[in-house]
């Protein structure tokens, strides 16, 4: 197409404009991009990094729960369970750590964090590792210091019962005074171990064994005086002697334990200041994993908000381009079209005045020039066309003369046609009977089908919600099944706890035993003992004997929620069975239908047929009765053609008169508006 065509201009426009839109989706398109990668960065590495943060803090603080939870242990058989929960936890941290290791080892940003992280991580683990041996150690050594000190107190009033006894016997004066300072000493050193067993400063724990550490040579002397004066008493009293002065002076002994003990505990609670400290520190680095994370999604939300606002002022200023662009082509388009219209339009206003002598003179190389070169050749035509209507209205004349002629022929052919259409009409008649009653029968058939088609989609309908019903019903007997099973599994999950209750009761049961046969040992001192150890025992016959009830209720609790769940499944399966059947009978249901509505329509096209060809037998028996009547008027009619034939010579008269307003051009040249 040449430049200078309208039509090429609007497709230059139009190109234009669709290519600043590409040029505009294309860049749409790459911003959108770019911010689809930083929120693909978001949820790749930011959200998992900061979710795992967070999950490795968790997890941190469950070991730190686990072993609040083994610390406040107070007998060392419940170590072991809490011991295995402690080292669940830290391997669970472990994982998640490892995690977290390898997915920002790549970051040179945090390197130097988690480093930090995995050494305070090694130094945490050691410690917990030590703070557990230690505190197992110091349970260990806080029930032997308590048997120790158990042991020691009637220890302490046997001795000083003993040299009471033999101080009431003495009768000299030298054994009294040897007798009378070994109970001094005895009870001295009674009463200052009484008070060591009520301290847990240890500073004053230690205080108090150098203390003892200076008495043991006046224990040791009393002693020698108490062998010298009165050694019979003091053969009596030997062994009790002996075993006093090593709870009170030996490292093995009572006191020695009682203050070990609490030097363990001094170091526990050490050790558990460190450890606090250094979960601190390592909960400090975790939080910078999750403050890195937090600012790099902020920065990423910040650098795609950033380029939604670059992006939207782009988008801005093309659109702004664009609609100047479309301005200036419309007016461009505009001016190209407003003077050829107006030359063009006074040419067809001169042709509606009927002046055929102008032309219009517009000589570009466009499509007004092409409308301006076919309005002059139509002009050119009309002005020809006029021409030889004048010269037609003579030939008119010529015309009428012998269609007068002609019209006395077929007033003769006219009035035989007459005849054959009376018979005709004769015909006719006996076919509208005929098909008349035809029409009657398919109309009949018609409201016969129709009900059945009635009917078939009512069953139809019924039969869709009979197989909803069914599926609802079966979706219920599904649950029904879950939640029967779901209460088995309860059932036997109340069995185990049921055998551990057992459990519980026979070593109850045991326990009592023994306790009995200690409380028979005992002799008199343990028959109270004993009596508790009896109750106990029958509490734990009870309780074994309330659990076998139970688990006998159970066990049938079991088996009806078995038969429940086989007659459930049972029902299931003959409920899918139903809904098989009655898919199968909506099958056949649609099929009738779909052959009932065939029938349907082909007896509606049968009876529209047949009224149809009713309508027209009854027409063309009315167009023959109607035949028949023109040919009767017809002969009258052609009587008077030859009137018309004169009319006909006046009209072309009036013709010639009609063409002589028109103004036509003398010679066959372009004449200039």
């Amino acid at each position: 197409m040449k430049l200078s065509f309208i039509v090429t201009r609007i497709y230059l426009g139009f190109f234009i404009l669709i290519t600043i839109m590409l040029g505009s989706a294309w860049f749409s398109i790459q911003a959108t991009t770019q911010m689809t990668e930083r929120v693909e960065a978001i949820t790749n590495d930011s959200t998992p990094l900061l979710t795992r943060s967070s999950e490795l803090t968790i997890a941190f603080l469950n070991i730190n729960r686990s072993l609040t939870d083994y610390l406040s242990a107070m007998y060392l058989d419940e170590l072991d369970p809490l011991a295995e929960k402690v080292t669940n936890r830290i391997d669970a941290y472990q994982t998640q750590s490892n995690w977290v290791v390898q997915h920002v080892k790549s970051k040179s940003v945090l390197e130097t964090a988690i480093m930090q992280l995995v050494d305070n991580e090694t130094t945490v683990l050691d410690h917990i590792g030590s703070v557990t041996t230690l505190y197992s150690a110091y349970l260990d050594a806080k029930d032997r210091n308590e048997f120790q000190q158990s042991t020691f107190q009637p220890l302490a009033n046997q001795l000083t019962s003993n040299l009471v006894s033999g101080l009431s016997l003495a009768q000299q004066e030298p054994e009294r005074h040897a007798i009378q300072g070994m109970l001094s000493q005895v009870n001295v050193l009674s009463s200052d171990a009484s008070k060591a067993f009520s301290m847990q400063d240890i500073i004053e724990l230690r205080s108090s064994k150098r203390s003892f550490s200076s008495r043991q040579e006046r224990f040791e002397l009393a002693s020698e005086q108490l062998k010298v004066h009165s050694p019979k008493l003091y053969r009596s009293s030997k062994q009790a002697m002996d075993l006093f002065a090593q709870h009170v002076f030996s490292d093995q002994g009572s006191v020695a334990m009682h203050i070990q003990t609490y030097e363990l505990f001094d170091q526990l609670l050490t050790q558990q200041q460190q450890l606090n400290s250094l979960i601190n520190a390592q909960l400090d680095q975790i939080g910078i994993l999750s403050e890195y994370a937090a600012q790099m999604a902020t920065q990423m939300d910040r650098e795609a908000s950033d380029s939604a606002k670059q992006t939207m002022s782009v988008l801005a200023i093309i659109s702004a381009v664009s609609t100047l662009i479309a301005i200036v082509i419309g007016m461009s388009i505009a001016s190209s079209v407003k003077k050829p219209s107006q030359q063009v339009q006074k040419a067809l206003q001169r042709l509606a005045e009927k002046d055929l002598t102008s032309k219009v003179n517009y000589n570009k190389d466009n499509e007004f020039g092409y409308v301006a070169k076919k309005v002059n050749l139509v002009l050119e035509h009309l002005s020809e066309t006029i021409t030889q209507l004048s010269t037609s209205a003579d030939r008119l004349n010529e015309a009428s003369i012998e269609n007068q002629q002609t019209s006395e022929k077929l007033e003769h052919d006219i009035r035989e046609q007459t005849a054959q259409t009376t018979q005709v009409a004769t015909a006719m008649k006996q076919i509208e009977c005929s098909v008349h009653e035809i029409s009657e029968s398919a109309n009949q058939t018609l409201t016969i089908v129709t009900d059945a088609v009635e009917m078939s989609s009512e069953g139809q309908t019924m039969m869709k919600a009979n197989s909803d019903l069914l599926g609802t019903l079966s979706s219920r007997l599904g649950v029904s099944t879950d939640t029967i099973r779901a209460l088995e599994q309860e059932v036997a999950s109340i069995e185990s706890i049921l055998e551990v209750i057992s459990g519980i009761s026979e070593q109850t049961n045991l326990l009592a035993l023994n306790a009995a046969i200690e409380a028979a040992r005992a002799g008199e001192q343990g028959r109270g003992f004993s009596v508790v150890a009896d109750e106990v025992r029958v509490l734990a016959a009870k309780t074994t004997k309330s659990t076998l009830e139970i688990k006998e209720k159970i066990e049938q609790l079991q088996t009806r929620t078995e038969f429940a769940v086989s007659q459930v499944i049972m029902c299931a399966d003959d409920m899918k069975q139903c809904m098989t059947q009655a898919a199968s009978v909506d099958c056949n249901l649609q099929r009738i239908y779909q052959q009932l509505n065939d029938i349907e329509d082909r007896s509606t096209q049968i009876a529209s047929a047949t009224t149809e060809h009713q309508a027209v037998a009854s027409d063309v028996t009315q167009r023959v009765s109607e035949i028949f009547e023109l040919s009767e008027h017809s002969s009258q009619r052609f009587g008077k053609l030859s009137q018309q034939g004169l009319e006909l010579e006046r009209m072309a008269q009036q013709q010639l008169e009609l063409t002589a307003h028109f103004k036509l051009p003398l010679k066959r040249e372009n004449m200039v508006l």
